[in-house]
C-alpha cells in the first residue's frame, strides 16, 4: 500500500469532513441536524459495521492475531496512562492538563478510525481496529471520566449502555459459531455499512464549523498536545508493533487507532462535567486536521519497515 493510496483515502475522508463543514457553516446542517446524525451514527450506523465485520467463518489464526490485537489494544493504554500523566506533570493549568492527558490517552478510534480502516483495509480492518474500540470505551468511561471534576458516581451503567459493547458480543458469537446470517440481513448490513463513513466524516466536518482557526497560531501547547496524539504515538506504536508476529492488516489496524486524532470524547466529557471546553475542543479540531499529513505519513512509514 503505497503513499499515495494511503493519502488519497485520507484526503477522500478530509474531503467528505468539508461537505459538513460546508453544510453548517451555510447553515443547511443544524446542530440539531448533528446531534441527530451523531445518534444514527452511534445506535444504528456503527453496531451494523461491527457486526458485520465479524460476520465470517471461525479460523483459528484469525482466532489467534485477535487475541495479539486484544493484548496489545489493552496494553497500549496501560502504558499511555502514566507515561502522559509524567509527560505532562508540569503544565499548571489543571483544565489544560487534564485536556492534554485525555487526548493522548483517548483517540477517535470510532468516527475516525473505523471508517479508515474500512476504506483501507476492509471487513478485515474493521475486524481488528474494533478492539481497540471496545477498550476505548472501557477505559475512557472509568479512568477518562473520572479524570474530570464534579460527580464520582460509578459510570459502568453508562458503559455497559454503549452499543459497540452489545455488537462486539453478537459479532464474537458469529465469528465463533460461524453462523451465516440470511441474505437479506446480511444486506442490510452491508447497506449500513456502506455509509459509516460518509456520515462520519460530515458529522467532524459539521463540528469543526464553529471554530475561530485564528486563535490557534500561539497556542503552544495546542500544537504540542496534537503532535504528541497524531506523531509521537503513532511512531512509538510503528517501533513496538514491528517485531510482533500479526498479519500487515492486523498492524496496520492498530496503527490507524493509535494515530487517530484526539476523541471527540474529550469535548463530550467537558461538556457534561461543567468543565472548561475552549481547549478540548481547539486540540480536537487540530489534531484532526494534522491527520491529513501524519496518518498517511505513519502508515506509509510502516510499510516500509516492517
Amino acid at each position: 500500500m503505497g503513499f499515495m493510496v494511503i493519502l488519497s483515502q485520507v484526503a477522500l475522508m478530509f474531503a467528505m469532513m468539508a461537505l459538513g463543514l460546508f453544510g453548517a457553516k451555510k447553515r443547511w446542517i443544524s446542530n440539531d441536524a448533528i446531534i441527530g446524525m451523531t445518534n444514527v451514527l452511534v445506535y444504528f450506523v456503527n453496531p451494523c459495521v461491527i457486526v458485520s465485520a465479524f460476520h465470517r467463518p471461525f479460523s483459528w489464526s484469525q482466532l489467534h492475531d485477535l487475541s495479539l490485537v486484544t493484548l496489545i489494544s489493552a496494553g497500549s493504554y496501560v502504558l499511555l496512562i502514566p507515561a502522559v500523566a509524567l509527560l505532562y506533570s508540569k503544565v499548571a493549568d489543571p483544565d489544560r492538563r487534564r485536556a492534554l492527558k485525555f487526548g493522548a490517552v483517548y483517540a477517535n478510534v470510532g468516527f475516525f478510525g473505523i471508517p479508515l480502516a474500512q476504506a483501507l483495509l476492509g471487513a478485515d480492518g474493521v475486524f481488528y481496529v474494533v478492539i481497540s474500540v471496545v477498550f476505548f470505551n472501557v477505559f475512557a468511561w472509568t479512568h477518562g471520566w473520572a479524570m474530570f471534576p464534579g460527580e464520582r458516581k460509578s459510570p459502568l451503567k453508562q458503559l455497559f449502555s454503549n452499543p459497540a459493547l452489545p455488537s462486539v458480543l453478537i459479532g464474537l458469537v458469529l465469528f465463533f459459531t460461524s453462523v451465516q446470517l440470511p441474505d437479506i440481513v446480511a444486506q442490510g448490513l452491508s447497506y449500513m455499512t456502506a455509509i459509516n463513513a460518509p456520515l462520519s466524516m460530515i458529522v467532524i466536518g459539521a463540528n469543526l464549523a464553529a471554530v475561530a482557526w485564528s486563535s490557534f497560531l500561539k497556542d503552544v501547547l495546542l500544537w504540542v498536545g496534537s503532535a504528541v496524539r497524531t506523531i509521537a504515538v503513532p511512531l512509538i506504536g510503528i517501533l513496538v508493533l514491528w517485531p510482533i508476529p500479526l498479519p500487515v492488516s492486523a498492524r496496520l489496524a492498530i496503527l490507524i487507532a493509535l494515530g487517530c486524532p484526539v476523541g471527540a470524547y474529550l469535548v463530550m466529557f467537558s461538556v457534561m462535567r461543567n468543565a472548561e471546553t475552549t481547549f478540548p475542543t481547539r486540540l480536537v479540531c487540530l489534531s484532526t486536521l494534522m491527520c491529513l499529513v501524519t496518518l498517511p505519513a505513519s502508515l506509509t512509514l510502516a510499510n516500509l519497515i516492517w
